[in-house]
């Protein structure tokens, strides 16, 4: 992965993990560190809950932007605490709460991006696209929802690579540009893990959406690993 003139595979460890280890010890992972995992839960949640009270009270907008400027720090900080998890290190839940300050701007700008990108859609689909007839406005979905498919791996990728390699914001954005498109079946897998885990919210239990976050986001970080491999300097 490119970061200038040099590349992180420069500066980072082999990676213990694999493919054919990433399941079961992202599973085992998750099992040892239940405990820790449930306080990321909490916190996630937590954080979530003003974009989820604010949506329920019909102001959509307003929830899209206390996202940004909460919800896509606390994801952040959630991804850099179960980094440490996963190389077999457990910190203090104040880890969550200082890298909520230190990520706050590359996380808000990065989650801006695919916003103001998808926000015309958005607009376009739900004032403009149904005045032009249900042809517009199908086609206005179909582009929301093919954007939000390609900026969604795309942020699977540059989150825990800005957290866990500590690099600038546009070298976590480019390379993972490259690396969602280089490792189609990890960026499907993942996909597919995030359809699986809806799937479950819808016929199983809407409960589940207070911990599933978490889970997930240790098997985006662990994929993360897998490719690039463990920072030789501890996140």
């Amino acid at each position: 992965m490119q970061t200038g003139n040099s590349s992180v595979h420069d500066e980072v460890d082999a990676s213990p993990l694999n493919a054919l280890t990433y399941f079961p010890a992202t599973a085992v992972c998750l099992w040892e560190n239940l405990p820790q995992v449930l306080l990321g839960a909490i916190f996630f949640s937590v954080a979530c809950a003003p974009c989820f009270a604010l949506f329920v009270l019909g102001f959509p907008w307003v929830a899209l932007l206390a996202g940004l400027v909460i919800a896509a720090p606390a994801w952040a900080s959630l991804l850099h605490y179960e980094g440490y998890l996963a190389q077999g290190r457990v910190r203090s839940i104040t880890v969550l709460l200082s890298c909520f300050r230190r990520f706050w701007l590359d996380s808000v700008r990065l989650s801006a991006i695919a916003v103001a990108i998808l926000a015309p859609a958005l607009w376009w689909v739900a004032i403009g696209g149904s005045a032009m007839g249900n042809a517009a406005l199908l086609l206005g979905i179909a582009v929301v929802i093919l954007g939000l498919l390609i900026f969604a791996t795309v942020l699977l990728y540059a989150f825990p690579i800005l957290v866990l390699y500590d690099v600038a914001l546009t070298v976590a954005l480019r390379n993972s540009v490259i690396l969602s498109a280089r490792h189609m079946a990890n960026t499907l897998g993942l996909v597919a893990l995030a359809v699986l885990m809806t799937f479950a919210l819808y016929y199983v239990h809407t409960g589940l959406l207070f911990f599933l976050p978490a889970v997930y986001g240790l098997f985006v970080v662990n994929n993360c690993l897998v490719i690039i491999g463990t920072p030789r300097h501890t996140v």
